[in-house]
């Protein structure tokens, strides 16, 4: 369980990374040539790094919640009539 645990939460930052990555590309693609200054590109990797590595903080909480949402209910006992 333990590794699991490790495991999803890796993967779950490494998404999030790559989102964040790919939403920098976009940023890039759409500014005009004239603004890509040094520090507007370094703060803006910056910034969408640090918003991938939160959302692959979000994606493993709610990943969290499912399981233990899935485990809940797995041992909730079936009421007969």
């Amino acid at each position: 369980m333990k590794l699991t645990l490790i495991l999803l939460f890796v993967l779950s930052v490494l998404v999030g990374v790559a989102v964040g990555e790919w939403f920098f590309r976009l940023y890039m693609k759409a500014l005009p040539p004239m603004a890509h200054s040094d520090f507007n590109t370094s703060a803006s990797r910056i910034a969408h790094l640090m918003y991938g590595a939160g959302l692959g903080l979000v994606l493993f909480l709610w990943s969290l919640l499912g399981m233990a949402a899935a485990n809940i209910l797995r041992k909730k006992p079936a009421s007969g009539a």
